[in-house]
C-alpha cells in the first residue's frame, strides 16, 4: 500500500520540500533527492569558491575548457533560452550581480559592498559569447563576464530531480525548492501564490494535480546601497534592474526551468506587455501577475495547468 512520506531540508539558498507516495519500500529517495542538490550545488553555485561554476567562471577566455556534464547541460541549456529570448534572460550576469554587492548567498549577507560601475560599459551577449563541444563536454569563452545560474539552475535542478523519482517508480508527487516547484501523479494539490506585499499570506490560491511552477519577486531579493535599491533581477539587454510595474510573476509551464526563466522575464517588462511577449514566445505558459497596485492579471491559458483558481 501506498504511504504519503515528506522531507524538508535545506539547500540551494532556500529550503527543500518533497512529499511523495513511495511505490517501493527498499527506495530511500529522502537519501536520493538530498544527495541530488547537494550535488548540484557543488558543481553549480557561483557562491562556492570550489564549485565547477566558480573555476568555468575564473579561467581565461578563448581556451577550451571541459566541465562537469550537469554544469555543461544546464549551461547549455541557459544560453539556449537566452538566445530564444533576446538575452533578456541572460546568464552572463554574475559580475554585474557582484558589483551590486551580490556576492554571497542572499540568506546568509550580513553586509553589502559599494555598488561598482562596469568602466568598459554594458554589451549584450550574443550567440557567439559562448561556444559548446558535446563530445569533450567542454565549453570556450569568448567574453569576461562571470555567469550565474542562480534561478534557472534552482529550476533545472528540480526538473532533475523530478525525473530522479520518476525513474525509481515515484509516480505521485510534489518538490517545491524555494517555490520552484513540480507536481505530478493524479492527486490534486492547493497551491499557494504568496502575497508580495504581506508575509506569510497568500494573494492566490490554485488547484493543481500535474505542472512546473516558478515565482519571480522584485522585492524579496532586494537591498539598499547608499540609498540606492538593487534587486536580484537583471534585464540582460540593459545590464541593470528593470523598472516596471510588476512586482511578482508567477509562471505555469511545463518544466520547471522555463518556468523560471519565463517569470524573470515577467518581472522585467510592464504587466501587459509582458503578457503580450508570453503569448507570443511560450504560448502553452501561463502566468499570474501582481503588479504594484497590487492587482492580478492572470493569462487565460491558465486552465492547461489549473483546475480551480481562488482569488
Amino acid at each position: 500500500m501506498n504511504e504519503k512520506q515528506s522531507l524538508i531540508f535545506n539547500g540551494m539558498g532556500t529550503t527543500i520540500k518533497a512529499e511523495v507516495m513511495a511505490c517501493k519500500p527498499s527506495l530511500d529517495w529522502k537519501e536520493l533527492i538530498q544527495t541530488w542538490f547537494a550535488t548540484f550545488e557543488s558543481i553549480c553555485s557561483r557562491f562556492r569558491r570550489d564549485s565547477e561554476l566558480t573555476k568555468l567562471n575564473q579561467s581565461p577566455v578563448s581556451k577550451l575548457i571541459p566541465i562537469h556534464p550537469v554544469l555543461y547541460d544546464v549551461l547549455q541549456l541557459a544560453f539556449q533560452y537566452a538566445m530564444k529570448t533576446e538575452f533578456y534572460f541572460n546568464p552572463f550576469v554574475g559580475t554585474i550581480l557582484k558589483n551590486m554587492g551580490y556576492e554571497q548567498p542572499f540568506q546568509k549577507r550580513r553586509a553589502f559592498h559599494e555598488y561598482k560601475e562596469n568602466e568598459n560599459g554594458y554589451r549584450v551577449p550574443s550567440n557567439k559569447s559562448l561556444s559548446f563541444f558535446p563530445d569533450q563536454k567542454a565549453v570556450m569563452k569568448h567574453i569576461n563576464e562571470e555567469i550565474d545560474l542562480g534561478g534557472i539552475g534552482k529550476g533545472w535542478s528540480v526538473d532533475k530531480a523530478y525525473r530522479l523519482l520518476r525513474d525509481q517508480g515515484v509516480h505521485q508527487g510534489v518538490i517545491d525548492a524555494g517555490g520552484d516547484m513540480v507536481i505530478w501523479g493524479d492527486l490534486s494539490r492547493k497551491i499557494g501564490v504568496a502575497n508580495p506585499f504581506a508575509e506569510n499570506e497568500d494573494i492566490a490560491q490554485f488547484v493543481i494535480s500535474a505542472g512546473a511552477v516558478a515565482t519571480s519577486n522584485i522585492l524579496y531579493r532586494s537591498w539598499n546601497i547608499k540609498g540606492r535599491t538593487f534587486h536580484h533581477i537583471i534585464n540582460g539587454q540593459t545590464g541593470k534592474n528593470p523598472e516596471s510595474d510588476v512586482v511578482q510573476a508567477t509562471v505555469l509551464a511545463s518544466h520547471v526551468s522555463e518556468a523560471e526563466v519565463i517569470a524573470k522575464i515577467l518581472c522585467m517588462l510592464p504587466a501587459q506587455e509582458g503578457i503580450q511577449w508570453l503569448k507570443k514566445h511560450f504560448p502553452k505558459a501561463a502566468c499570474i501577475i501582481v503588479n504594484k497596485n497590487g492587482q492580478l492579471l492572470i493569462t487565460p491559458s491558465i486552465s492547461r495547468y489549473v483546475e480551480r483558481l481562488v482569488i
